[in-house]
C-alpha cells in the first residue's frame, strides 16, 4: 500500500471510527519528535546554497504566498480556525516535497537545500509572525518550547546522526517508520476532532484546502512556464505544500483542538493535488 493511501485511510479512519484516537494523544508529542526526526535525516544542513535566487524563490513561495494566503483567507473565520491556518502559515513546507521532487523527476538538489533552509528560517519566522498577530494570547516560554520540541530538536539530534553509522542502519526502515507514524498522527488527530467534520462552517475550511493546493499550485506552476521544467515541479511544490501533520501537533499545543483542523483538513487536497499534477507533469514531458 503506498503513502497516499495510508494517508487517506487514516482520514477515513480517523472519521469513520475515531474512539480508539484517545488512547494515541498522549504520545502526539513523542511521535512527532520522531518523525521530525526521521524525516529531516536526509536534509542538506551543511551543503553550499548555490544559486541564493532560487532559493529566495523557495522562501517566498512557500512562506510569503502560500503563507500570506493562508492568514489573509483565515482572518475571514472563526477565531480557532484562523489560529490553526497562521500556525501552518508560518511553519515549515512538508518533507515530502523532495520524495515528490523525486517521483516527478524535478530538481532534487534545489528541493533538499530549499527544505533545509526553510526549516532553519521557521525557527525564526514562526515566533516572529505569532507573536505580531496574537501577542500576549501566546505563551511566550510554550512557544519556545514547542519550537525546540518538534523543530530545534529533531534537527540536532538528525545533524548528529547523519554523521555517524547509524545513518545508514535507520535509512533502510526509515520510510516504513514514517509512514506509520504518518498514518497514527493523522488518525489521531482527525479522530479527536471527529465530531466537528460535519458542522456546517467546515465548508470554508475544505474551500480554502482546494485554493491552496489548485488554485496556488497551478498558477505557479503555469505562470513559470517559461522556466526549466526540474525547477517548475520544485517550485510548485513549495508554493502548494505545507507540513500539516507537524502544525496539527502544533496548533493543538498553542491552541486546542478545534485550532488544529485547519491543518488536518488541507491534507487530503494535498493527496489530490500530487496525483493530479503527476498526470499534468507526465503529459507535458
Amino acid at each position: 500500500m503506498d503513502t497516499k493511501t495510508v494517508f487517506i485511510f487514516a482520514l477515513i479512519l480517523g472519521i469513520l471510527c475515531p474512539q480508539y484516537s484517545s488512547m494515541f494523544e498522549r504520545y502526539l508529542v513523542l511521535m512527532l519528535i520522531v518523525l521530525m526526526f526521521l524525516s529531516l535525516l536526509d536534509l542538506e544542513f551543511t551543503r553550499k546554497i548555490g544559486n541564493k535566487r532560487d532559493i529566495l524563490l523557495i522562501l517566498f513561495f512557500n512562506y510569503i504566498l502560500l503563507g500570506g494566503f493562508l492568514i489573509i483567507s483565515g482572518s475571514f473565520l472563526e477565531l480557532e480556525f484562523f489560529e490553526g491556518f497562521v500556525v501552518l502559515a508560518v511553519f515549515p513546507p512538508a518533507v515530502a516535497v523532495i520524495p515528490f521532487t523525486y517521483i516527478l523527476k524535478g530538481d532534487l538538489r534545489l528541493s533538499l537545500i530549499g527544505e533545509s533552509v526553510a526549516y532553519l528560517s521557521s525557527v525564526f519566522i514562526a515566533p516572529i509572525i505569532i507573536f505580531i498577530i496574537f501577542g500576549e494570547r501566546v505563551s511566550y516560554s510554550g512557544l519556545l518550547k514547542t519550537l525546540f520540541e518538534f523543530i530545534i530538536l529533531p534537527m540536532l539530534l538528525a545533524f548528529l546522526v547523519s554523521k555517524t553509522r547509524l545513518h545508514a542502519k535507520i535509512k533502510n526502515n526509515k520510510e516504513h517508520i514514517i509512514t506509520l507514524l504518518m498514518f497514527i498522527v493523522i488518525y489521531t488527530i482527525i479522530g479527536i476532532n471527529s465530531d466537528e467534520f460535519f458542522k456546517t462552517e467546515m465548508i470554508y475550511l475544505f474551500i480554502i484546502g482546494f485554493l491552496k493546493s489548485f488554485v496556488i499550485g497551478f498558477s505557479v506552476f503555469y505562470i513559470l512556464k517559461k522556466t526549466e521544467m526540474k525547477k517548475r515541479i520544485c517550485f510548485t511544490l513549495f508554493s502548494s505544500y505545507k507540513n500539516c501533520a507537524l502544525s496539527a501537533a502544533i496548533a493543538l499545543e498553542l491552541f486546542g483542538q478545534r485550532a488544529s483542523l485547519s491543518c488536518v483538513i488541507v491534507i487530503p487536497f494535498e493527496i489530490l493535488f500530487f496525483i493530479v499534477l503527476s498526470f499534468v507533469v507526465g503529459r507535458g514531458k
